[in-house]
């Protein structure tokens, strides 16, 4: 087994690669680590602590820490709060695992320049994925099973039997943990191991190696399919300033449309239901809103337009009255001048010009909400902002890219890019210009 995995290894990651262990304590991990240790691999541990098993998942933490000590290697934990997690995002508890764990992977991945993440999955899980997937309606990429490689995660000894594994602990007398959890029928996994697996095997001996067989088959397919939806993506898929566009026009000209859609919104963690309701509402309904837990979906006049979500948030711009002053962080350089006679005023939209006397600090720049008025330039009276933007033809996405530049007192100076307010303007009574640009 120590000859098959150098074998394996070396065709997974490079002599030099710096490799972060996924070690929970239970035996896969443990002989994974046992295997990486026979090698000469920069290697660290990796604990998650999801605080869900009591003190039994205290000892599992404290078991790896020991273990970490052991071969004198790096060791990291954390320790989540999953229950919380998973009601705060509406999510399963073993979903909500899932996303704690791969982020705090990867983050701590680059905080401490890994070259990539191993995770302990065997042969078994294949099957079990297999099956589990079948089960959540997720189609050919679904029932390829887990991938020994996806970009920075690797599964090392993914080509060992669950029996391997044992016989391999048994023959160096490795200590490992026994979750508890593993043997409950509730979760569908173990129901699978213990029940529907077993089953099989009655019917046929090596249905093991047949079902391996088919996914193989199934990867490869998945693989022209793939190639294809690439090419059609490229076709309907257009990004600008990290905002997807796909034309619905084009969309709509496509045969089986729902399963191209979902293929173009799924690796931003839409799902199929969700898919569907988009469909649903193609023709209608513009300004339809569907949240992944990262991005945000707009269906809108013609086009569905993906972003990720950002939390918006107000910030003060401090600044010296007296002094130009340029805020890096807001891109915003403020400039005063003298303003007389032949003063000349830029025709930018990225620049706006205001009465220097009439501007109170500090500044407030923010975003939009209902019931924002201004009077925009040009114009003696007042209007709302939802209005001047229905005016613009702006669409959802570009309404909360929007940020307002506010006065001390409160008032709307700038539609910051598109307008600036009247009542701030430049008069012939002026002696100081204040002129602001974004760049």
């Amino acid at each position: 087994m120590i000859d098959r995995f150098f074998l394996h290894i070396s065709t997974l990651i490079r002599p030099s690669d710096k490799v972060l262990l996924a070690v929970s304590g239970g035996i896969d991990s443990v002989v994974m680590l046992h295997l990486f240790k026979q090698t000469s691999y920069n290697v660290s541990i990796a604990h998650c602590n999801f605080q869900l098993r009591g003190k039994d998942a205290d000892e599992d933490e404290n078991f790896v820490k020991q273990l970490a000590l052991h071969y004198d290697i790096p060791f990291y934990s954390v320790r989540f709060d999953t229950q919380g997690y998973a009601e705060k995002c509406g999510i399963s508890i073993q979903m909500a695992a899932r996303e704690l764990r791969y982020d705090w992977f990867h983050s701590l991945m680059r905080e401490i320049q890994y070259d990539c993440i191993a995770t302990a999955h065997q042969r078994d899980d294949v099957l079990e994925t297999f099956f589990i997937n079948m089960l959540r309606k997720t189609g050919i990429k679904g029932l390829c099973g887990i991938k020994e490689k996806n970009e920075h995660i690797i599964r090392p000894i993914l080509r060992f039997s669950r029996q391997e594994i044992i016989a391999y602990a048994d023959q160096f007398g490795l200590a490992y943990r026994e979750d508890k959890s593993n043997e409950d029928d509730y979760y569908r996994r173990n129901y699978i191991r213990h029940h529907i697996l077993p089953k099989l095997k009655q019917m046929q001996a090596n249905y093991d190696d047949v079902l391996h067989e088919t996914i193989e088959i199934l990867q490869q397919q998945e693989a022209i399919y793939s190639q294809h939806i690439k090419e059609v993506e490229a076709e309907m898929m257009t990004e600008n300033d990290a905002v997807y566009t796909i034309d619905i026009q084009k969309l709509k000209q496509l045969n089986n449309l729902t399963t191209y859609l979902y293929e173009f919104i799924s690796p931003f963690g839409f799902n199929r239901t969700q898919t569907e309701n988009i469909v649903d509402i193609l023709d209608n309904e513009s300004g339809k809103m569907f949240y992944s837990s990262a991005y945000c979906l707009l269906k809108d006049r013609n086009s569905i337009q993906i972003k990720s979500i950002e939390k918006q948030a107000a910030f003060i711009v401090i600044e010296d009255r007296f002094a130009n002053n340029k805020m890096q962080e807001y891109r915003l350089l403020l400039e005063r001048l003298p303003y007389c006679q032949g003063f000349e005023i830029e025709d930018r939209t990225e620049v706006a010009y205001f009465d220097a006397d009439k501007i109170e600090f500090p500044l407030l720049v923010r975003k939009w909400k209902e019931g924002d008025v201004f009077f925009p330039f040009g114009m003696k009276g007042s209007k709302k902002l939802s209005d001047f933007f229905i005016d613009n033809k702006m669409s959802l996405f570009e309404k909360q890219e929007i940020d307002l530049l506010c006065n001390g007192n409160g008032d709307i100076l700038w539609v910051i890019g598109k307008r600036s307010d009247n009542r701030y303007r430049l008069t012939t009574s002026s002696k100081t210009a204040l002129k602001i640009t974004h760049y």
